[in-house]
């Protein structure tokens, strides 16, 4: 079955005051009906990234050019091209604001090769280009829209591109709630083809991420008579969503409560009320013997930090304050709390740990990363020693790369993860590709891994990569 990707949520460029330019990028499909398919593009601008003039009333702003492309087989089949302009700048003692822009773009159903290419018409040294592969699936009977995340609405018949069915909806650029973010709303459309309009069950709730089961305090129901549009505009109080990762889950169903269609958005929670350094854990006096003769908090901070790879979101937002903090004590802190916490016998298995953070530090470290922070040390930290590795780095045709084979994991067999190295000379492997459930799943990965010396057009459909001389990746890869 070809899966489908769709972009929802992008993070094009993080970046510090007046350097490379700064934007997101939330797209998501909808359906016109009689006109087609479009992308609805959600633009947020980091204002503080942009080169600033003076415009014809001497006032400070800044203009973007955006390109917006959709192209199959290198032939563009929709584009939109326009000028931007921030709001002006007056008071120069604060930073520029950030600010939006929405456009829709009709594009019929396909697979396209998605660009997105942003220039600062004031510094033609400052512009960005993003690539992506993306889908559009409006097709059949029945249909979901993807998910609008939605920051504020109010009732506005006016016409326009953020109005739709008697709406006016902002939308909310960004997938991550931080802790002054009590609400959670979102819009969708579900959409009927069939002259016989059929009554359906939407059902909508928030799971962890990875999980099947909604979360009973964060699920509902809404049964309706499917129009032609039928929209969604509905929302949850987050205030006492613990600190996590989450999935918000939209699911169609028929009369008979069997699944028709879905649409899953991950979407990341930092609540400060559950991820207090204060929790009470026992610590026996003197605490971890292997804490007593550490003096030194640079030597106390790279003791937490490696714990990164096994540390859940919450444990990941306390740890981060911990070594933010740069205090040996509140570190120290964390490091017990986190091995009392989740150990019968800390001091052991911390002990355990430490040796395979030796290890991986051993192998995997590059001049820049410590072994813990690379993609292999991660994967072998989180996840243990692989049952099996390969490694091919003199292929003509493809960049070095290993394969690591588990083969039992998490309640999956056969695991498998695909590391490789673009630049050619240097140990930082990049994870291009696993099997397991909530890691990188990347179904054109031998494609990529093939790119060193690969210039025949894209083939969105094939998932083999090309057959060329030297290449072994595939078979090593299914043996």
């Amino acid at each position: 079955m070809k899966k489908i990707f769709t972009i929802f949520i992008i993070l094009i460029a993080a970046s510090s005051a007046f350097s490379q330019l700064g934007a997101y990028l939330y797209m998501a499909q909808f359906d016109a009906l009689n006109q087609g398919p479009y992308m609805e593009c959600y633009l947020g601008v980091n204002g503080e990234t942009l080169k600033y003039k003076k415009n014809e009333d001497g006032l400070l702003n800044a203009k973007l050019q955006i390109l917006y492309l959709f192209k199959q087989d290198g032939a563009i089949k929709a584009f939109e091209k326009y000028e931007l302009a921030s709001p002006v700048w007056t008071d120069t003692t604060q930073m520029p604001a950030n600010f939006t822009d929405v456009q829709r773009v009709a594009v019929p159903n396909g697979v396209y090769n998605f660009e997105l290419i942003i220039k600062d018409l004031n510094d033609s040294t400052n512009a960005f280009k993003y690539t992506n592969i993306l889908t559009v699936d409006m097709s059949g009977n029945q249909a979901i829209s993807d998910i609008e995340l939605v920051e504020s609405y109010e009732q506005n018949n006016d016409i326009s591109v953020i109005n739709k069915n008697g709406y006016k909806i902002l939308p909310y650029i960004s997938n991550f709630y931080p802790q002054s973010k009590s609400k959670l709303n979102f819009y969708a459309e579900v959409y009927q083809k069939q002259n016989e309009k059929d009554v359906f069950l939407l059902q909508y709730f928030i799971r962890r991420a990875g999980e099947k089961n909604a979360l009973p305090e964060y699920s509902r129901f809404k049964k309706t008579e499917a129009q032609s549009v039928s929209p969604i505009l509905a929302g949850f109080d987050i205030s006492e969503l613990t600190t996590g990762n989450y999935e918000l889950v939209l699911q169609l169903r028929d009369k008979t409560n069997q699944l028709k269609k879905e649409k899953v958005l991950f979407i990341q929670r930092i609540n400060e009320k559950e991820v207090e350094l204060t929790d009470t854990i026992e610590i026996p006096e003197g605490g971890m013997l292997a804490l007593q003769m550490v003096k030194d908090a640079n030597t106390m901070k790279d003791m937490v930090l490696s714990l990164y790879p096994i540390l859940n979101q919450r444990e990941l937002y306390q740890a981060s304050n911990a070594v933010k903090s740069d205090d040996l004590e509140i570190m120290k802190a964390f490091f017990q709390k986190y091995w009392y916490s989740n150990s019968n016998e800390p001091e052991t298995d911390w002990n355990i740990y430490k040796t395979n953070v030796d290890r991986v530090n051993a192998s995997y470290s590059t001049q820049i990363k410590r072994g813990y922070e690379t993609d292999r040390g991660r994967v072998f930290l989180k996840y243990g020693q692989p049952n099996d590795i390969i490694r091919s780095n003199h292929e003509p045709s493809t960049y070095p790369y290993e394969i690591w084979q588990y083969f039992a994991l998490n309640n999956e067999t056969n695991v498998k993860f695909v590391f490789y190295s673009t630049e050619l000379v240097g140990e930082d492997y990049q994870l291009l590709h696993s099997t397991l459930n909530g890691e990188v799943n990347n179904p054109y990965w031998q494609r990529d891994l093939t790119k060193r010396n690969n210039t025949t057009p894209f083939n969105f459909n094939d998932t083999n990569g090309e057959s060329q001389y030297g290449n072994r990746a595939n078979d090593m890869y299914n043996r």
